[in-house]
């Protein structure tokens, strides 16, 4: 099933928020928005004004079009280098969480969450072996181990 743009944009509005480690409350306040406004949006139940999203972008230190995009743009991730498990498997934009759109990568047990897919990746390539979370053909989530580095494949 398709998700709707508001339901997008409420997903991106929340990863972006998570990111700055601001709470939906303090978040609301710093817009100037009831809680309960903020949650509708973040949930999709809101239709958030032009002069809405311009005062989230603003609170996010973000250009609004930004908000509107739950993964880079195709042409972000052309030569865009990422790890190769052993069974062809690659990090990608698709394997946020359904649950906050964040990442985990690193060990088990010291494993990091970034709310954004280039921070990830980021730490992924500080790591001596990058590892990270996906699920496996049986739909198991599991950790995998890089291999190698090669090109985002579309």
């Amino acid at each position: 099933m398709k998700k709707t743009l508001r339901i997008l944009f409420g997903q991106r509005v929340k990863e972006l928020r998570i990111a700055t480690g601001m709470s939906q409350e303090a978040f609301a306040d710093l817009c100037g928005f009831a809680r309960s406004y903020m949650s509708r949006i973040e949930r999709g139940g809101s239709n958030a004004s032009l002069d809405a999203i311009e005062t989230l972008a603003d609170a996010l230190k973000v250009e609004p079009s930004r908000l509107l995009a739950s993964v880079p743009p195709e042409t972000e991730l052309v030569d865009l280098m990422v790890p190769y498990a052993a069974d062809g498997s690659c990090f990608h934009p698709g394997l946020a969480s359904a649950r906050d759109g964040s990442f985990a990568v690193g060990e088990k047990g010291s494993q990091k969450r970034f709310s954004s897919f280039e921070d990830a990746l980021e730490y992924l390539g500080s790591m001596e072996t990058a590892k990270w979370r996906r699920p496996n053909r049986s739909g198991s989530i599991g950790i995998v181990s890089a291999v190698r580095w090669d090109k985002l494949r579309k």
